[in-house]
């Protein structure tokens, strides 16, 4: 069995973690999704998904052109 000298190597060395650790996190939320309604609009040609990168006129959101000068 190959041993790790290096810890960059060594995924799981330091994971060990204390039980009380882990008790204190059993009832905390780490995350929650926010997802707003998107209503369907229809579809965009597929030729101009293309160039647009998304086949729904609704998730279009291009960035603003900033000029050079």
């Amino acid at each position: 069995m190959h041993q790790f000298n290096n810890p960059w190597m060594n995924p799981m060395e330091g994971w060990e973690q204390p039980i009380e650790d882990l008790k204190m996190c059993e009832n905390m939320q780490l995350a929650r999704a926010y997802v707003p309604l998107q209503p369907y609009i229809g579809l965009f040609p597929l030729d101009e998904a293309l160039r647009k990168g998304t086949l729904f006129p609704n998730l279009y959101i291009p960035y603003p052109i900033k000029s050079l000068e």
